[in-house]
C-alpha cells in the first residue's frame, strides 16, 4: 500500500476512534475538568493521544516497504501513549513520566539506532564529534524534545498545530533532499494531526464534540516529531545536519528551555506548570485563542521551513547555529519583557479595530 492511501487510513481511524471513544472516556473518567489553571468551559474527553496512535498502529504497518524502525517506534511510542494515558486519568508521579520518556530513548537509540554521532560544523572547526556522550546526548535530546510539546500543551489546537508545522518541515527536508527518511511516518503523522485538529482547533463549530490530546497525545507528538529530526540528520540516510535538524522544532524547544530556567531561577520546580509561556503572553495581550493559535502555528512554520531552506540553499552550520541563539534570546527578550509586548500587541489591536470600523485615529 502506498503512503498516501495508508494516510488516508490513519485519517479515518483516528476521527472513528475519537467519535467512538468519547462515551467510553466519559464513563471511565478519562476527562479533563475545569478548575485551577484550566479555564475551558465543560468536561472534555482526553482520548486525542490514544486516538492518533490508533492511527498510527493501523495504518503505519500497511505502507510496504515498511518504514524504517517500524517496530522500536510503534514500541516506544506505545510505551509513552500509555503512560501518558495513565496520568490523564491518575496523575503519575513525575519521576515515572521520566523514566517512560527516557525508557522510549533508549528504544529510539538502541533499537533504531537513531544516535546523534556529532553536533556538525557549528563552531567553524570541522565536525565536533560527542564520541561516548553520544547516546548520553541523544537521550536528552529526545526528553527534552517531549518535554517541550507537554509544555506547549497549553490550549486549543496549540501543540497540534506546532507539531504539525514541525512534521511539514521535515517532509519539506525530506523532498528537498530526494529522501525518503521519514516520508511514511511524516505522511501518517499529518493525517492524524488533521483528524484530531477537527476536535481541537479553536472554533466555535467544534465545541459538542471538542476533544483534549492529553499527556498521552502530546508526548507521542514530541517524540514523532523528534524521531523524525533524528532520522533525517543521523546513519546513513542523513541529509540534513543536527543544527539544520533543530529549526524543525526550534520553538517549542526554546520555550521549553526559557521555563525550565525561569523556574529554577525562581526556586520552583522545574517541571512544574506555570501560565507564563509565550502563548500565554499573546493571550494576556487580548489575543484569542484563534489569533494565538495562529500566530503560534505561523511563526513556528516559517521558522522551521527558514532553517531548511537555509540549510538546502548550503548556508553553513555555523551560522545557522548562531541564528538559532539569536532567535532563542529574542524568544527570551519577549518573555522576559513580557508587559511590553502584551501593550505593543494590545495596541496595535486596538489601532487595528479602529481602522476596520473606519476611525482613522491613534
Amino acid at each position: 500500500m502506498s503512503r498516501v492511501d495508508a494516510a488516508v487510513i490513519a485519517f479515518m481511524v483516528t476521527v472513528m476512534c475519537i467519535l467512538v471513544l468519547r462515551p467510553v472516556a466519559d464513563a471511565i473518567g478519562l476527562v479533563d475538568r475545569p478548575g485551577g489553571r484550566k479555564l475551558h468551559q465543560g468536561i472534555v474527553p482526553l482520548i486525542g493521544g490514544i486516538c492518533m496512535f490508533l492511527g498510527i498502529v493501523v495504518a503505519l504497518p500497511l505502507v510496504e516497504p515498511p518504514p524504517y524502525g517500524l517496530v522500536p517506534f510503534l514500541v516506544a511510542a506505545g510505551l509513552l501513549v500509555v503512560v501518558g494515558a495513565i496520568d490523564d486519568r491518575f496523575d503519575v508521579a513525575p519521576r515515572v513520566r521520566l523514566l517512560a520518556q527516557a525508557t522510549a530513548a533508549l528504544i529510539l537509540c538502541l533499537g533504531a539506532g537513531l544516535v546523534t554521532r556529532d553536533l556538525g560544523n557549528i563552531f567553524f572547526l570541522g565536525d565536533v564529534p560527542l564520541g561516548p556522550l553520544a547516546i548520553p546526548f541523544t537521550l536528552l535530546v529526545v526528553v527534552c524534545v517531549i518535554n517541550a510539546f507537554n509544555f506547549l500543551d497549553g490550549m486549543d489546537g496549540l501543540a497540534g498545530g506546532v507539531a504539525l508545522s514541525a512534521i511539514l518541515c521535515a517532509a519539506l527536508a525530506a523532498m528537498l533532499f530526494n529522501s525518503n527518511a521519514g516520508l511514511t511516518l511524516a505522511a501518517i503523522s499529518i493525517a492524524v494531526l488533521m483528524a484530531f485538529l477537527i476536535f481541537n482547533i479553536p472554533a466555535q463549530v467544534n465545541r459538542p464534540v471538542r476533544t483534549f490530546m492529553g499527556d498521552a497525545g502530546s508526548t507521542l507528538l514530541g517524540f514523532i516529531v523528534v524521531w523524525l529530526g533524528l532520522r533525517l540528520s543521523t546513519g546513513p540516510d542523513e541529509v540534513i545536519s543536527p543544527v539544520a535538524a533543530l529549526w524543525i522544532a526550534a520553538v517549542p524547544i526554546f520555550d521549553f528551555f526559557i521555563a525550565f530556567f525561569r523556574r529554577l531561577s525562581r526556586g520552583q520546580n522545574p517541571m512544574s506548570a506555570d501560565r507564563e509561556h509565550f502563548h500565554h503572553i499573546l493571550q494576556r495581550a487580548g489575543l484569542t485563542d484563534r489569533e494565538v493559535f495562529a500566530v503560534m502555528v505561523g511563526i513556528s512554520l516559517m521558522v522551521g521551513m527558514c532553517g531548511i531552506l537555509a540549510h538546502h540553499a548550503g548556508v553553513h552550520d555555523g551560522i545557522l547555529f548562531i541564528a538559532l541563539l539569536v532567535l532563542c534570546f529574542v524568544q527570551y527578550l519577549l518573555t522576559r519583557r513580557a508587559w511590553r509586548l502584551q501593550r505593543w500587541i494590545g495596541g496595535r489591536r486596538r489601532s487595528l479595530v479602529r481602522y476596520a470600523r473606519g476611525e482613522r485615529g491613534e
